[in-house]
């Protein structure tokens, strides 16, 4: 069957949850920066034990946040190849699948009614040209739509990939946001952060924990590249990769 819906309900999706993790992003980094801004705002009425303590835990975040940042920078880089891959699946169904396969019923139908009176080697020549230009139009669709499934799959990964992505960067945006703002003062700022590392700690492994999920249906979908091959290197109805002659010359 061809990718369900059509084109804008996936791609609609897609590149909303990319302003999502854009915005995100920016919050996350610029919350973080203000954080370490109050820090160093207080760290002359903070003991060099307290002040350690929080910089091992503003270290622990620094490196959760960038952890998620290369996941966005990446994504980010492979927003408009998706975004292609999406459409090219449609396409395959809209401009090949659709209008070869309304030839098929046309590769048989006698475009007059006397032919079915044709006898002798030529009708037998006709009707076996035509079953073999049917055939050909036949494996044409299916071929057509095996190609637009194989790259909706891919494109679907990569939808679910950027919509999980989102959520992680938005919570982790939420969380440290919060933390800033709680952080007023020099009682208040040890044990913010350290509340604030331990809830990003987890909250960025159970979320790269989720991305490598989602991210094996892509490396899936693209495992049954060699299905593709063999859909694509059958040539049994289409000798030699080309379209069977109904005329030779």
């Amino acid at each position: 069957m061809a990718p369900p819906g059509d084109e804008a309900e996936y791609t609609g999706p897609f590149n909303t949850a990319f302003d999502q993790i854009r915005e995100g992003a920016q919050k996350a980094v610029d919350a973080f920066n203000d954080l370490v801004a109050k820090v160093n705002r207080w760290a002359w009425l903070i003991g060099p034990a307290a002040l350690w303590w929080i910089k091992h835990n503003l270290d622990a975040i620094r490196d959760a946040l960038d952890k998620v940042l290369e996941k966005v920078r990446y994504a980010i880089e492979h927003q408009l190849p998706v975004l292609s891959l999406i459409s090219i699946s449609f396409r395959w169904v809209g401009e090949v699948k659709t209008p070869v396969s309304e030839l098929s019923f046309a590769a048989t139908e006698p475009a007059d009614e006397d032919l079915v009176k044709w006898t002798g080697d030529a009708a037998a020549a006709y009707t076996r040209k035509s079953t073999q230009q049917k055939a050909a139009i036949d494996e044409s669709v299916l071929k057509a739509e095996f190609i637009s499934q194989w790259l909706f799959k891919i494109a679907k990964a990569n939808v679910d990939f950027a919509a999980e992505l989102a959520k992680i960067v938005t919570g982790l945006a939420n969380k440290i946001v919060e933390a800033a703002a709680e952080a007023g003062g020099v009682i208040t700022l040890p044990l913010v952060i350290e509340t604030l590392g331990n809830s990003v700690g987890t909250l960025v492994e159970e979320g790269l924990n989720i991305l490598i999920t989602v991210g094996q249906r892509f490396v899936d979908a693209l495992g049954n590249v060699r299905d593709l091959a063999t859909q694509v290197g059958d040539h049994s109805k289409l000798p030699g990769g080309n379209w069977p002659q109904a005329v030779r010359g």
